[in-house]
């Protein structure tokens, strides 16, 4: 059977690590192979440097393959990996036309810390792949150390149509990998009536359970007044990684991150996967 192939973002920064370290880890849990990128970002050839030197291309290129090379080097041996230089204008459409080269299922990159190191920030290529990309988005914390492996999933489910969209993802990729799945729930924070929420839960969980018969499925309902109370109300497992939907504003089959969802980022302390729209299911986690 093909593996599934994760573009890994690297600078050979500590984002870059971090990205690596939870690339491994899924590669591990999810049967997956890893390609590691960099991107050397080119110069507008309409803009004249200043001051004036000399190529120093063949230099800054060399420099980039030894830091592919060590960290291709860090990857141990039960993990497939490649490295790939490219260069290009754009870090994150660079990052995306290797993602489509490749067919990759996933695109891994560093976050920064969020308030207090618990929850993740986002930078501009991040940004951007958020609110482009085609593939899942997944996004490493910088300062917290990978698990060894990925041990339980978690999916934030909302009210909207996309709901089971997403939660479909998370059913494969728990069946993939064996694992538990805990279905999230931060909806009272959007005013709904809570009967439907509890009645659009329980239409989830029964469906989750069908197809995870011998796996462990269950509803935590995160409550507060504010999102980071909210959040910080779901006691998350070790070794766990968050799945999300992007907002119904996307266009085609690809990310766009919601306001909720940018909001969730900022408390949660664990990994984070935003799974694309589908135009048939118009999803807002």
């Amino acid at each position: 059977m093909t593996r599934a192939r994760y573009v890994v973002a690297y600078d050979g920064s500590a984002r870059g690590d971090g990205a690596l370290s939870l690339a491994v880890a899924m590669a591990r849990s999810l049967r997956a192979e890893l390609d590691v990128v960099m991107v050397l970002r080119e110069d507008d050839p309409f803009e004249v440097a200043y001051p004036p030197v000399g190529d120093v291309s063949t230099l800054v290129r060399t420099q980039a393959q030894g830091w592919l090379d060590r960290a291709a080097a860090t990857v141990p041996e039960d993990v497939t990996v490649r490295t790939h230089l490219r260069s290009g204008q754009s870090i994150a459409q660079t990052l995306l036309k290797t993602v489509a080269e490749l067919e990759a299922f996933a695109v891994v990159i560093g976050a920064a810390s969020g308030p207090a190191s618990r929850g993740l920030g986002v930078g501009s290529v991040a940004g951007a792949l958020l609110h482009s990309s085609p593939v899942p988005v997944v996004l490493a914390p910088s300062k917290r150390p990978a698990p060894e492996r990925i041990e339980n999933l978690y999916c934030a489910v909302g009210t909207r149509k996309g709901a089971a969209d997403v939660v479909a993802e998370a059913v494969a990729a728990a069946e993939r990998a064996g694992m538990d799945l805990h279905l999230i729930s931060l909806v009272q924070l959007d005013g709904d009536d809570d009967s439907a929420v509890r009645a659009r839960n329980e239409m989830l969980l029964e469906r989750a359970r069908q197809e995870l018969p011998d796996r462990t499925v269950t509803v935590h309902v995160g409550q507060g007044k504010t999102m980071k109370k909210a959040v910080r109300s779901v006691e998350f497992a070790p070794a766990s990684l968050l799945l999300l939907g992007s907002s119904r504003l996307a266009q085609g089959r690809q990310t766009f991150l919601s306001t909720t969802a940018a909001r969730m980022l900022r408390h949660v302390p664990v990994p984070v996967v935003v799974v694309p729209f589908r135009a048939d299911e118009a999803g807002d986690a």
